[in-house]
């Protein structure tokens, strides 16, 4: 592996989407289309289909192992570099290499214009991060980087509220950790924590929310109003107080808070 210097701040993540696995990808595209998710026209038939409830996207896959968090478009080999020397344990680096094929300089480092690959990192609780960027996104990415905005950005009519990814943990203050070694912000609070990238990364914002569990797991968690309460409960929905609660074809729990506002560290 080549040799890389290591810059004191850990650099953006990347582009961040969640990817769940399913089994019946029909059906659960079905499911998310009739709760006003749109496609985005980033899929491969039988496979892989992506859908937008805004600026907030979901890929479905059928040959996933378990659902995962993808960020894509950082300079591989460099992020991985900086997590290693933090101490965190990488796997899976271009483990399919003719997928990204990397061009290196004469003394083989690879080339900044390619710093493309693969790579895992898992959490404390083993949710799965998985760092992923074909050439192509390279320079769009650097791009969002230096304008301070993510292209990501998608205008579009909301059935839902803002989409959180919850995940659940078994030990609060070491997912925090591991978090924070990721160079992202922790805000705790007392049974929940909600993890963002710092401000300089604007263009990669994301939120997650990390729940003490008595096991681990995950959930997607909707902020806003939605449609009327016959609607809400067709879709299968029971409501819990203000909350309503719910599971798409593959299992994936939803929570829905329509009375509730965004966490301030959500950056609009």
């Amino acid at each position: 592996m080549a040799v890389c210097l290591i810059d004191s701040v850990m650099g953006p993540l990347g582009f961040y989407n969640i990817c769940l696995k399913v089994d019946d990808l029909d059906g659960t595209v079905a499911f998310y289309r009739g709760l006003g998710f749109e496609p985005t026209g980033e899929d491969a038939p039988g496979l892989r289909v992506s859908l937008a409830n805004g600026a907030d996207a979901l890929t479905f896959m059928t040959f996933l192992d378990a659902d995962l968090i993808n960020f894509r478009g950082a300079h591989i080999h460099r992020l991985m570099c900086e997590i290693e020397a933090a101490g965190m344990a990488v796997t899976g680096y271009n483990a399919i290499p003719e997928e990204q094929p990397l061009m290196l300089d004469e003394t083989g480092e690879p080339l900044p214009e390619n710093e493309c690959g693969h790579f895992t990192v898992h959490d404390p609780d083993g949710h799965e991060l998985f760092f992923n960027t074909h050439p192509p996104e390279r320079a769009p990415f650097e791009s969002a980087m230096a304008a301070g905005r993510n292209n990501g950005d998608r205008a579009s009519r909301r059935l839902l509220g803002r989409l959180i990814y919850g995940l659940d943990v078994t030990d609060l203050n070491a997912s925090g950790v591991f978090y924070e070694t990721l160079g992202l912000e922790v805000v705790r609070d007392a049974d929940d924590a909600w993890v963002t990238p710092p401000a300089r990364h604007r263009a990669a914002h994301f939120v997650l929310r990390l729940r003490q569990s008595d096991r681990a797991g995950s959930l997607l968690r909707f902020y806003g109003p939605t449609a009327g309460e016959s609607a809400m409960r067709a879709w299968g929905f029971t409501k819990d107080g203000t909350k309503w609660l719910g599971n798409d074809p593959d299992g994936h729990p939803l929570e829905i808070l329509p009375n509730q506002s965004l966490p301030d560290v959500w950056m609009l």
